[in-house]
Order: C-alpha cells, then sequence, then structure tokens
C-alpha cells in the first residue's frame, strides 16, 4: 500500500501484468484487507487456495517499480449462476468464470485502473482462450459474472457487464448486485 503523499503519477498504460504466484499471496492478501470488510475480505488461506487450484485466473497489476498496484482473481464453476457454493470452489470443466475481487490499491483508486485492469483480465481469460490465443485455448469460458455493491455497478458497465439484478448471495451485510458480461 502506498503512504498518503507518496502516489506514483500512474497511469493504465503503465501497468505490468502478469500470473500470480502463492510467494505473491501476503501482499495480495494485505490489499485485499484494506479494500474489503472484515467480513467480505477473503483470507490467506483462500487467497493461497485460489492461486493453487485456479491460477490462471489470478491476474497481479504491477507498476514500472514492481509494486502491486492491483489484482483481479476467479474461478470456474459449471453452474450457469453465482452462488455461495460456486464462489467457493474452483470447477475447471466449468464455462462461468465467477469474478472475486477487482482490487486497486486504495491510494491509486478514480485513475481508470480498475477499468484497465478488469479490461486487459477479460481479454486474457475470456476473449482469447475463446478465441484459441495466448496458450491452451481450451477453458471455454463463455461467460464472466461477478458480484458487486450499487455505488461499482457503473464500473463495470463501462467495461461491458450488464446488470442481471439483485443477487441471492449473502455475503457480510450489504445488498450485492449481479453482472454478466458475454463476449
Amino acid at each position: 500500500l502506498f503512504p498518503t503523499g507518496q502516489v506514483p503519477p500512474a497511469m493504465d498504460s503503465q501497468l505490468a501484468y502478469r500470473q500470480a504466484s502463492v510467494c505473491d499471496a501476503a501482499a495480495i492478501f494485505k490489499l485485499e484487507a484494506a479494500s474489503f470488510p472484515a467480513d467480505e475480505a477473503a483470507t490467506l488461506e483462500n487467497i493461497e487456495s485460489r492461486i493453487r487450484e485456479a491460477g490462471a485466473f489470478f491476474l497481479l497489476a504491477e507498476l514500472p517499480d514492481g509494486k502491486l498496484a492491483g489484482f483481479t482473481n476467479g474461478t470456474l464453476t459449471t453452474g450457469s449462476e453465482l452462488t455461495h457454493e460456486t464462489m467457493y470452489r474452483h470447477e475447471p470443466s466449468g464455462s462461468l468464470l465467477c469474478i472475486h475481487s477487482v482490487v486497486i490499491d486504495p491510494a491509486l483508486r478514480r485513475r481508470g485502473l480498475a477499468a484497465a485492469m478488469l479490461r486487459q483480465y477479460l481479454a486474457r481469460v475470456v476473449v482469447a482462450k475463446r478465441e484459441g490465443e495466448g496458450g491452451s485455448g481450451s477453458w471455454g469460458v463463455q461467460e464472466a459474472r461477478l458480484l458487486c455493491k450499487d455505488e461499482l455497478k457503473p464500473l463495470y458497465a463501462k467495461v461491458g457487464f450488464q446488470l442481471i439484478g439483485p443477487s441471492a448471495v449473502v455475503h457480510g451485510k450489504d445488498q450485492w448486485f449481479e453482472m454478466s458480461f458475454k463476449n
């Protein structure tokens, strides 16, 4: 996390992207804990598990100096909608990508980085893999969905997500909304 007053002039074109490894888990957890209330944040163990089980769907965004600017991660499900269960289990044969977190360092927010990172993520795991580019081409991701709070719906709509409606998933005290991205 960046101390107040020491925020670099980051722009989305300066971000470098790479797949997360378990060695990154502590830094990811620190950013996750700074970005979500305690009853909503993933635990360090959850983060490590997602990296091990669904590492191809865990993308880091770094600044030129190597500092973690943010991350996006998800898992696959064979289900057709997001449920409490689909958000906690990775099914490698699934075609629905459940996006768990889209996180930018608090000091770097409101600069377009979340949208840029999410576009990069979708291009890597939905668009490219459907077209058979950039790897095995065998994931078969047909759709990506996420849960968000009301105030974040415009961000996700800007990236191309469509609102499905209020989610039945209960996670923390706030109402969540389900959104969908289809390429």
